[in-house]
């Protein structure tokens, strides 16, 4: 269906033509470096991927930056910025859906008064897009911006205000999913934009608000909050405790047509960030091995600066309990440091990876709402690693970004709406303790009930 030519072969090049248009779009895709057999092709959609335009060849012209040949990360590397505008044709594509979006009584008009103004784009040039999309969906998809120097937060992450994105104007928006949805509008392809969908994903940190703790963990406790004595007391004689997966996260999807998986954290340490319950607890280990047969799971591997050492002993620990394969996961504290994380999660035959996303902020780190593969900048090659991104977490909403539940709403719309537009997955992350509506958590649950439904009112109840 796509028939492509470009002047010259590169790791980079192929990875990225192949990844939008094979793996995104699901077409059939010819890459081409013989400008007769390209002629020749009878495919309906052709482009020329060049550094000068060939006047005597067919197609749509994309001029390529250089920056598509290089092997190597340059340290100090920063993309031209630019600015386009939505075609009329690719508006009216959009208002139309937007009007169905609309008509199911959602009230958000942000997104559409946002796609009037001019949008932000990198790697410019003279040519008719006025940019290079491939060269764009490269830099973000790679993330190539954190192979560079960065000033990491106080866990050692790579946070929102490192971004290129931070320095413009705009919403956090997945701005590869816009650029190429303007390039596709260009050549009148629009209409093979995915459907989007929703996924909740929920990460269990601490199983259980009370039980599961050593008694030296619980006098600390009793010690900490000393406010909640009853509650532990009544908990531990035998009543329902409140973060309990089967009564939160069970609860919460049973009656939802949902994708989900749930991340399970099962360090053998239980001291810093790493507070599951005591993983032997024998409650703990049937909860896992019940969830596990009826819902998609996956490891929530422990923060650790040695993860060699304890994140291969999680993942046995975790097949061995729910006797079953464990190929996805997601970092505890989305600690995610590239290439590093990546390759030790390989070494693991981990062949799935959720943690592409800001702690301090919602929006799509890598431009996009689409699952990708990976691609290696340190080894300069594609991997078969697929990359999961998330855009709105509920820690990140309210502690973060200090939300009441009704903005957290509408900023989950916004989003919402923008992947309604340009397709992929609104994926969100919730845990067990905020679904429990415990520990500050009180009406929350209506934000969480909103991210899952697409189709639900901004309006929440009273």
């Amino acid at each position: 269906m796509f028939a492509v030519f470009i002047d010259q072969v590169s790791p980079r090049i192929r990875y990225v033509l192949e990844e939008l248009f094979a793996r995104r779009l699901h077409c059939e895709l010819t890459i081409y470096t013989d400008q007769a057999a390209y002629k020749a092709d009878s495919s309906p959609f052709k482009i020329q991927y060049v550094t000068t335009e060939t006047k005597d060849l067919p197609g749509f012209v994309v001029i390529r930056d250089n920056f598509m040949l290089e092997e190597q990360v340059d340290l100090y590397f920063t993309p031209t910025v630019g600015q386009f505008f939505l075609s009329p044709r690719a508006q009216n594509t959009l208002n139309n859906k937007l009007l169905d979006f609309h008509n199911l009584k959602t009230e958000s008009n942000c997104v559409n008064q946002w796609l009037e103004k001019p949008l932000p784009c990198i790697f410019t040039s003279d040519s008719s897009l006025g940019f290079d999309v491939f060269a764009m969906a490269f830099y973000f998809l790679s993330r190539y911006e954190e192979f560079q120097p960065f000033e990491s937060d106080n866990h050692g992450r790579f946070g929102f205000k490192n971004s290129i994105e931070s320095q413009w104007e705009t919403p956090s928006a997945p701005h590869v999913d816009i650029a190429f949805f303007h390039f596709l509008s260009a050549i009148h392809a629009e209409h093979l934009i995915s459907r989007a969908n929703v996924v909740a994903t929920f990460d269990i940190d601490i199983a259980f608000q009370f039980k599961g703790r050593t008694l030296k963990r619980q006098i600390a406790s009793m010690l900490r909050f000393p406010h909640l004595l009853l509650k532990r007391i009544a908990v531990l004689f035998g009543a329902e405790d409140a973060f309990d997966p089967s009564t939160t996260v069970v609860r919460f999807v049973k009656n939802k047509n949902v994708e989900h998986r749930i991340f399970w954290l099962c360090s053998k340490r239980v001291k810093g960030v790493n507070r599951q319950v005591n993983r032997n607890y024998a409650p703990f280990q049937n909860q896992l091995r019940a969830i596990s047969k009826g819902h998609p799971i996956g490891l929530h591997p422990s923060f650790s600066l040695h993860p060699k050492e304890t994140w291969q002993e999680e993942k046995q620990w975790l097949e061995t309990v729910t006797e079953q394969t464990i190929e996805h996961s997601r970092q505890h504290f989305v600690h995610l440091l590239l290439p590093d994380t990546y390759h030790g999660l390989q070494k693991m035959n981990i062949t799935d990876d959720w943690s592409m996303g800001y702690a301090d902020n919602v929006g799509f780190r890598a431009g996009t709402a689409y699952n990708y593969q990976w691609f290696d900048l340190s080894r300069n090659s594609a991997t078969d690693l697929v990359i999961h991104p998330f855009c709105i977490m509920d820690v990140t909403a309210k502690h973060y970004l200090g939300l009441n539940p009704d903005k957290a709403i509408e900023l989950g719309q916004t989003l919402k709406e923008m992947v309604f537009l340009f397709g992929g997955n609104f994926t969100f992350i919730a845990h067990n303790e905020s679904l429990s509506q415990q520990m500050g958590w009180k009406d929350w649950l209506p934000v969480f009930d909103n991210w899952a439904n697409p189709y639900k009112s901004v309006d929440t109840p009273n």
